[in-house]
């Protein structure tokens, strides 16, 4: 599994519509997401930086996406994870050894509750008679108890034994990746940093329903 290209998001210090429409053209250059713009402009808190951040600056507000939203978007995000173009297959394989594992890249989903954000993926092999839906707990920070990007989870998810002894890592790993790449292109979307570098997440965190996070500059003059 190669980490997804992450897309760089040049703003001009511009009137916001004019600002706002060159920022996303340039990001639609790099990533098939036609969700995100008119999502984004919906979501609480949502609203592009008039100046360039300082590196290690967090925005004034933390942004507030809802699981509906951030649902959607996520069906983009798992493509650019799984390096599969848009008109690529919607199922690919990973092996390990002899073992062979599919995994249904159009039904990863993820739902939201206080301090948990909850990755699902569906996976199927010889061996199981039906997809199966493994759930990835991610603890989370919260609003009242920030957390920045520290997440824990289990060491082995619950599911058929036959997929999880085996699979458990590379699942795990691969709906953290999936989360982090989608706040990763969310942030993105804010605003830039002095060194005119994309802003990143700082934090991520959850709450019932709504996915947060606390876009920031990076640290270092790049």
């Amino acid at each position: 599994m190669s980490r997804g290209l992450f897309a760089s998001c040049l703003l001009a210090l511009a009137p916001p519509a004019e600002r706002l429409a060159t920022a996303w053209a340039v990001l639609s250059e790099h990533a098939d997401l036609p969700f995100l713009e008119p999502i984004l402009t919906r979501a609480a808190g949502f609203e592009p930086i008039d100046r360039r951040a300082p590196p290690g600056e967090t925005t004034k507000d933390v942004l507030e996406v809802p699981v509906a939203a951030a649902r959607r978007l996520l069906v983009d995000v798992v493509r650019l994870v799984a390096d599969v173009p848009k008109q690529g297959r919607a199922t690919i394989v990973w092996q390990q050894g002899a073992s062979e594992l599919a995994v249904d890249l159009a039904r990863t989903t993820l739902r939201c509750d206080p301090g948990l954000v909850t990755v699902v993926v569906t996976v199927t092999c010889d061996q199981i008679t039906e997809p199966t839906k493994l759930e990835v707990p991610l603890a989370v920070g919260t609003r009242d108890a920030p957390a920045g990007l520290v997440m824990s989870t289990f060491t082995r998810l619950v599911g058929p034994r036959i997929v999880t002894d085996l699979w458990s890592e590379a699942i795990t790993a691969f709906a953290w990746e999936c989360l982090l790449e989608l706040a990763r292109r969310i942030s993105a979307r804010l605003g830039t940093d002095t060194a005119h570098r994309a802003l990143v997440p700082g934090g991520i965190g959850a709450d019932k329903g709504i996915l947060l996070i606390q876009p920031m500059a990076r640290f270092g003059k790049g």
